[in-house]
């Protein structure tokens, strides 16, 4: 009688331990790959298809001179939005154009409008495409919602209402438009930019179900490309990287505004792009303990101070730095100048 070979009786179950681990392991990479960033983009689509109900206006901050308008963008998209414009009593100090954040409305910039409006700036607030009041479209990020500003800026360009300075004023994906729509803007004087995000990563790895799958190579392109398929766009990761475009900011002055307990359009990453722009006047203002929406909430003092000076200068001339640079470092209220 043979002896049993111990080997050959391992053999079977170690091809069994190793095509279910293998067989594990692709079941895994579909569902990163495949199930995973479908949902992504389904759930970025579904949330696009909520509207949020406009609530207060101008009138219920003591402006009953306010105008509701609509106007058509380049690519034929209807926005709805408020002008605010000043009693013929009071001195026009400039005019500034507002957006709001992703999957919200112009609403959620009204109190900053109004503090600007009652210093003299007349505002026009609107509606980016596929939020609030305006015609339907996906979001994409800033690269179709920079038309949006130019619409508004030519808006008010054919009534004969478009005084300077002219400033562009956008909050999170707000000001990610308007810092894509500054680029080769000649009517333009000065962008604020209020929490931008760098890129794509910065939104699907904090507010969304791909989370830390997003470091994986490959995740984000196969999120996109889901997100491509449900809306007809056309965007590449590198559309959605806002470096390369603050990067081609060499004449506009830029405020960034940043809150330092953002958790979605972070400091850091802020204070990057900040590095990244090559505007002669730039500046970044730290708002202390401040979330992704709070920083115009929590501390409206500090808010307002740095916006006004901001625009001070701008309608001045900007000092010139004591150290003979050319662009002028970060700010942080109460801490440092």
């Amino acid at each position: 009688m043979k002896p049993i070979n111990s080997k050959n009786k391992s053999r079977p179950i170690l091809w069994a331990a190793w095509t279910a681990l293998a067989a594990l392991l692709a079941g895994g990479l579909y569902v990163v790959y495949q199930v995973l960033p479908e949902k992504v983009a389904q759930g970025i689509v579904a949330q696009a298809q909520v509207r949020k109900p406009i609530t207060e206006t101008p009138k219920d901050y003591g402006i009953p001179g306010y105008q509701d308008v609509s106007f058509v963008t380049s690519d034929g998209v209807t926005l709805s939005g408020w002008w605010m414009p000043l009693p013929a009593r009071k001195k026009n100090l400039g005019t500034i154009l507002f957006s709001h954040g992703v999957f919200k409305n112009r609403q959620q910039v009204l109190g900053r409008a109004v503090f600007l409006w009652n210093l003299g700036y007349q505002c026009l607030l609107f509606d980016l495409r596929g939020c609030g009041e305006s015609g339907p479209s996906p979001v994409s990020g800033g690269v179709s919602e920079a038309n949006d500003y130019l619409a508004a800026e030519k808006f008010l360009e054919s009534r004969h209402e478009l005084g300077k300075p002219v400033v562009f004023f956008g909050f999170s994906l707000g000001a990610m438009s308007a810092l894509r729509a500054a680029v080769g803007d000649s009517n333009l004087d000065a962008v604020i930019a209020d929490s931008p995000l760098a890129n794509l990563k910065s939104y699907v790895s904090r507010r969304t179900i791909g989370g830390a799958f997003t470091s994986l190579p490959g995740f984000l392109g196969a999120c996109l490309k889901d997100y491509d398929q449900l809306t007809g766009l056309t965007l590449t990761e590198k559309d959605l990287d806002l470096t390369p475009v603050v990067e081609k900011l060499n004449q506009p002055p830029v405020l960034y505004i940043t809150g330092e307990g953002d958790d979605l359009a972070k400091s850091d990453e802020v204070r990057r792009l900040f590095e990244n722009t090559p505007a002669p006047h730039r500046r970044l203002a730290y708002i202390p303990d401040a979330g992704h929406e709070e920083t115009f909430k929590k501390f409206p003092v500090i808010y307002e101070k740095v916006v006004t000076e901001f625009l001070t200068d701008l309608r001045n001339g900007f000092p010139k730095p004591e150290d003979g640079s050319a662009k002028q470092d970060a700010k942080k209220p109460g801490v440092q100048n």
